[in-house]
């Protein structure tokens, strides 16, 4: 898996550097068609793979007539790219984008709308919802999603044995439990955890918020107001900090997963459990092959056994540029491309989430079926285009190492939702 692709993912530039075209309209007249689709795909994806041509062969046989040249994009930039292309009077047909950047394309008016056509996508109504909210604006969908990944919970086998732990826990409590008899069996290792979580890991963060009823941000009457200072958000802090201050390092409250590299801690034994994306247990197991057999998965536990902590689910979207002249081919393009055949596909060739649990074949490595099964219970970031502001400045890495370090609730969280309100209103 490419380390790239899940980092820009979720990056994007800050919205206000964009010069954007009006909402949800078309930036100008169509060109003449030309007879062919030019479909922009990202570096890492399935369009920079060999499976892109069982996508293009299948459409053949639909459009014989048409050829399609996809273009392989890199990350980098890419938000301004896209925006500076669909303004234009000669776009690409077709565009993937991060799942947090799709929202500023929504906005921006250069993607076509597709609401008449979502029936038409293969189990959409079960679409993943953090790849499907970040689609819509204004209640009318101008993407479908592409792929998606989650985090799940990866654990050393042998050292819960060692710890006395038969099984994978059901809440958080049970977990935090855990963290305390892996301590005890492990206490000769130098700064070992029983869970390693960096401070800045927002991703493992937010979930708690999540699990209490808490969201980050609303929206009425088109104006976006932060969250973070309500009771169900504050009581999530508190209990997220309280499971990082125990199960984790002193020396992580400030630190990102890459350093140091949470990995290595795992390969080298100085951490029992981490949460990880997909590709990581393979990474893993090149730092240490003799973990083979000891590396099993479960899903983040819930404050209650009867459900998982809800998740945040990252991927890529894609969508039709609005001044495409071939809007119909494009959508049989889409068509293939999201459906289920080539989704399981996918699947099995990247280790990426397809984006409908039920398209999630078996046979994939065990954290994707876990992660499939997760990201059943998820929820989706503000579907702003300031999104993308927050996660360029870092802020919200930010704002969960200043909970984890010590930081006084309230205040943080106040400061907060100033700073997150004012970014995603910054285009009204």
């Amino acid at each position: 898996m490419n380390r790239a692709r899940w980092r820009y993912a979720v990056t994007s530039v800050p919205v206000m550097a964009l010069a954007l075209t009006a909402c949800g309209g078309s930036g100008g007249a169509d060109a003449a068609s030309d007879g062919k689709l030019t479909v922009w795909m990202m570096t890492g994806g399935p369009g920079d793979n060999a499976l892109i041509k069982d996508v293009n062969a299948a459409f053949a046989k639909q459009h014989p007539d048409m050829k399609v040249d996809v273009q392989i994009q890199q990350w980098d930039g890419i938000a301004t790219k896209i925006t500076t292309a669909l303004a234009s009077g000669n776009p690409p047909d077709i565009v993937e984008m991060g799942n947090t950047q799709t929202p500023l394309q929504t906005y921006s008016g250069g993607l076509a709308d597709l609401t008449a056509e979502k029936a038409g996508f293969e189990n959409s109504a079960k679409w993943l919802a953090g790849l499907s909210g970040p689609s819509q604006y204004d209640g009318k969908l101008y993407a479908t999603p592409l792929y998606g990944g989650t985090k799940v919970v990866m654990y050393n086998k042998k050292l819960f044995a060692d710890a006395g732990i038969q099984q994978p826990p059901t809440t958080v409590a049970e977990l935090q439990e855990n963290c305390g008899k892996l301590a005890a069996a492990n206490k000769k290792t130098a700064n070992f955890s029983g869970f390693y979580l960096p401070g800045q890991y927002w991703f493992n963060g937010m979930p708690f918020l999540f699990g209490k009823g808490g969201t980050i941000a609303t929206q009425k009457d088109g104006t976006w107001k932060a969250e973070m200072s309500s009771p169900a958000n504050q009581a999530g802090l508190a209990a997220w900090r309280t499971f990082q201050n125990t199960c984790s390092t002193k020396s992580s409250v400030g630190v990102n997963t890459d350093s140091p590299d949470q990995d290595q801690l795992f390969a080298d034994g100085k951490a029992a459990m981490v949460y990880v994306k997909a590709w990581e247990p393979a990474a893993v197991l090149e730092k240490n092959p003799a973990l083979k057999d000891d590396i099993g998965f479960f899903a983040m536990p819930g404050y209650t056994a009867d459900k998982t902590m809800p998740v945040i689910v990252s991927g890529s979207t894609i969508g039709i540029a609005a001044n495409s002249p071939d809007k119909k081919a494009a959508q049989d393009w889409l068509r293939i491309i999201t459906g289920k055949q080539f989704q399981q596909k996918m699947a099995l060739a990247l280790n990426l989430l397809p984006i409908s649990p039920d398209f999630t074949p078996t046979g994939v490595p065990e954290q994707l079926t876990v992660a499939s099964k997760a990201a059943e219970i998820s929820q989706p970031l503000p579907g702003s285009p300031g999104e993308a502001t927050l996660e360029t400045e870092r802020y919200n890495e930010q704002f969960f190492s200043k909970i984890a370090g010590g930081a006084d609730i309230a205040k943080a969280s106040a400061d907060y939702d100033k700073h997150a309100t004012d970014a995603f209103n910054s285009l009204h």
